[in-house]
């Protein structure tokens, strides 16, 4: 169905790595519309639809079911890893006719199937001189430490995206709905048998583990000022979190309560009791 093109006034935008060329290095929070909803069926368990921006651009649109709020999640989590330098796809926000707001993740131009990015992951490189190669045991290193910090226990091979640039691939993280925004206090990681921790030992035996690596990730996420995830917090609808959950996200942060679970994660990381 064709819609006029929304008139809304320019919003600020987040700053953050995004992996997608089309959108720049932001995420657009100019609330966007869907011109066409594509009829066949949404590709993957957490999105409610899926189709053609006006503006140009396919969008995977998530809402909120069962309870748990997966639009805030998205874009919290989201943000987060974009600003601690992991490569995402773009994302913005998406509104209806009737002014209900989703989760809209931009599908990424030149990205590849998903058996190519299955052969990736799941072959062993090497350097110029026959070297094991550190790319990209240090990226799935931090991408590991990264999950476990914000207890998403769903990282499986199709959560990874490939985006090849010429010569070059970069790896791009997507959906991070199964993760838990009111644990960044708590020391619960994502169990042995999860997802995340599965696919977690099937990278390692192909590409390694680097401590080192997933430490600065660690590093990285402990100098995030408050400020910075409140502004993220703000940047959504207001009817996304409960006020009490948006207090109670921003006061984790400012308040730097999130220092015992990275001392933990760190620990649990080095003992290899989280591994």
């Amino acid at each position: 169905m064709e819609v006029e093109p929304p008139k809304y006034k320019a919003r600020p935008a987040i700053g953050g790595r995004s992996a997608s060329s089309k959108m720049g290095d932001q995420a657009n929070l100019i609330p966007r519309r869907i011109s066409t909803r594509y009829p066949s069926p949404p590709p993957g368990a957490d999105i409610t639809f899926w189709g053609e921006a006006w503006e140009g651009g396919t969008f995977y649109c998530k809402d909120d079911k069962d309870g748990r709020a997966i639009r805030a999640t998205e874009w919290l989590l989201t943000s987060i890893a974009r600003h601690v330098g992991l490569a995402t796809a773009d994302f913005s926000l998406i509104e209806n006719d009737a002014g209900d707001t989703f989760f809209g993740s931009l599908q990424l131009p030149s990205s590849a199937d998903r058996f190519e990015v299955q052969r990736f992951l799941s072959t062993s490189r090497v350097g110029e001189l026959g070297q094991p190669s550190e790319w990209p045991g240090q990226h799935l290193s931090q991408v590991y430490a990264y999950d476990l910090f914000v207890n998403n226990p769903d990282r499986s091979l199709a959560n990874f995206l490939l985006q090849n640039e010429g010569l070059s691939s970069r790896l791009c993280l997507i959906d991070f709905a199964s993760a838990h925004l009111d644990g960044f206090t708590d020391y619960n990681f994502p169990v042995e048998t999860s997802v995340t921790v599965r696919v977690g030992r099937f990278l390692r035996d192909r590409h390694r583990f680097f401590l080192r690596s997933a430490y600065e990730m660690i590093d990285r996420i402990a100098a995030i000022p408050g400020g910075v995830v409140e502004g993220f917090v703000r940047q959504m609808p207001d009817d996304w979190l409960t006020t009490e959950q948006s207090e109670g996200i921003c006061e984790n942060w400012s308040e730097n309560r999130i220092k015992g679970r990275l001392m933990a994660l760190r620990s649990g990381l080095a003992d290899e009791s989280l591994l």
